[in-house]
């Protein structure tokens, strides 16, 4: 009842449509959480627990054959309309260049694009060339998630005082290690546009900027929304979101503002437009089996289908790219993948006129206020 209650408060103000819309918002793709599963043993081997977290244990860079999976399960999908699910991939565009970091002592951060991280940890751009297909035929649809999902300072800091688990980390080619699993008392390294000082935001101005620019020389069009990391930025980063050509801001209800080493909490809604001009979207619905597990994902989702409907809300699913990755653990894509596929059949049957749209669409469907 109370889940029931807070499905449809979140959907009470903001934006309506006519239309039964759904948009599938998945983060992550192009990082390299887990490089593979020799890495995944080696810091276990060491004593750092990387198997009681699900991103560490399943989430690895993105392979054809995941592609390959996804992009099949979507096409044996389709609307009375003969619309397929297009998947809003936010993407990471790089990865730290871990030679390149050592070399120089840990004194200076290096990054490398994702195309060369396919290049590094699969040997060929294959996958890039996959994904590219997948976006001729609408079933994947990019938009920018950031250049590294890395707190840069926060890193680079760890490993110059050597802190141990971090370093052995960064000898496995890993950056992401939960602060739940480890001894190590910190900040989060994933919250990207993080700080402990306003100061750095002017860097993360040179970060976005190089952000967006390798997001158009890749796909050949400029991300039209985007979704920090962890929820968490500051207002103050909104006017450079603009300047990159951000329109559309992704996220939840909550945003997370760094305030030295505290947050303040930023309520926003469906459709809200700030001071810079920019859109936000609220994800109302929640897919994430690969790291919150005895959860009945369909009977949720379901619920967040009706409650959203009944207000006219576009239904917005929240999933990570960890919940189709099978490089480490094969059935972690095989499970997921089927079970999301009969979660948007019973959707579709639910609501025969339902339409797969991705985040940009939606985008410019609030800004006109079009129904």
């Amino acid at each position: 009842m109370i889940d029931n209650i807070k499905n449809l408060l979140i959907n009470v103000r903001g934006y309506k449509t006519s239309k039964k819309v759904v948009v599938i918002e998945s983060d992550d793709w192009g990082s390299v959480r887990m490089p593979s599963v020799k890495s995944f043993q080696n810091l276990l081997d060491a004593g750092v627990r990387v198997d009681k977290c699900g991103y560490n244990t399943y989430d690895n860079l993105e392979s054809a054959e995941d592609l390959h999976a996804l992009f099949d399960t979507f096409r044996s999908i389709k609307t009375l309309q003969g619309n397929h699910p297009v998947l809003t991939a936010n993407t990471i565009v790089a990865n730290p260049d871990y030679d390149r970091i050592k070399e120089n002592n840990f004194n200076t951060y290096e990054f490398e694009t994702f195309d060369k991280s396919y290049l590094r940890y699969q040997g060929s751009t294959a996958t890039l060339d996959i994904l590219k297909e997948g976006i001729k035929e609408k079933l994947y649809y990019p938009q920018l998630h950031g250049r590294e999902h890395i707190f840069i300072s926060n890193w680079m800091n760890a490993l110059k005082a050597k802190d141990k688990e971090t370093m052995i980390a960064f000898e496995n080619n890993v950056y992401g290690l939960s602060t739940t699993i480890i001894k190590e008392k910190r900040k989060s390294f994933l919250t990207a546009l993080d700080f402990t000082n306003e100061a750095e935001i002017v860097g993360h101005e040179q970060v976005l900027t190089d952000a967006a620019a390798i997001f158009k020389q890749t796909f050949g069009f400029s991300s039209d929304s985007f979704i920090a990391p962890n929820y968490t930025w500051h207002p103050k980063h909104e006017l450079i979101f603009k300047n990159v050509g951000i329109k559309y801001l992704q996220g939840g209800r909550a945003q997370k503002s760094p305030q030295g080493d505290n947050y303040e909490t930023i309520r926003h809604y469906m459709g809200k437009r700030n001071s810079n001009g920019l859109f936000y979207s609220i994800r109302n619905a929640t897919f994430e089996p690969a790291t919150k597990k005895n959860i009945d994902w369909k009977k949720n989702i379901l619920q967040e289908a009706k409650a959203a409907f009944i207000l006219r809300a576009p239904l917005i699913i929240s999933t990570h790219r960890v919940n189709f990755m099978g490089g480490l653990v094969e059935n972690n894509r095989t499970e997921n993948l089927k079970l999301f596929k009969s979660i948007l059949l019973d959707i579709i049957k639910l609501y025969p006129d339902v339409e797969f749209i991705s985040s940009a669409e939606l985008g410019r469907r609030m800004s006109k206020n079009k129904l």
